[in-house]
Order: C-alpha cells, then structure tokens, then sequence
C-alpha cells in the first residue's frame, strides 16, 4: 500500500480568539462583549431549567419512596 506525501503541509487554523493587532481598547471591547454573551447565554439556561418545572416530578418521586418504605416496613412487621 503506497500513498503519496502531500507536498505541502495545510496549517490548521487556531481555535479560539487573537489579540494580534489589536488596540487596549479594543480587546477590552472584545472582554466586555464576551461576558455580556456568557450571561445571556447563563440566563436563558436558568430560564430553560426553571426548578418549578421539576417541583411535582420531585415530589410524586419523594411520595413513591415514602410509600415503598411503609409497605416494605408493614409486610416485614407482618411476617
């Protein structure tokens, strides 16, 4: 099996953000716009993941235990 060697190496581009050529003032935009978007981003998680929603799958779960727990003790008393 014989392949051939490219004869030019292809650079992957870096991932992420670059400082290069850019002023004070103009990375400390990019900060500013980057933390304004975390947040958004944190808030409309919250609002996805609101913990009313979960509430009463929370508590039939809690209820269901309970139960369980008081029949397994009543049928040990039983026996």
């Amino acid at each position: 099996m014989s392949g051939t060697v490219p004869a030019r190496v292809e650079t992957i581009p870096a991932y992420g953000w670059s400082a290069e050529g850019k002023s004070a003032a103009e990375i400390s935009d990019d900060i500013r716009q980057t933390r304004f978007r975390l947040d958004a981003d944190l808030h409309a998680l919250r609002a996805r993941f609101v913990p009313r929603r979960f509430l009463p799958a929370a508590a039939i779960g809690a209820g269901l235990a309970a139960l369980t727990f008081v029949i397994r003790r009543f049928r040990r008393r039983t026996r």
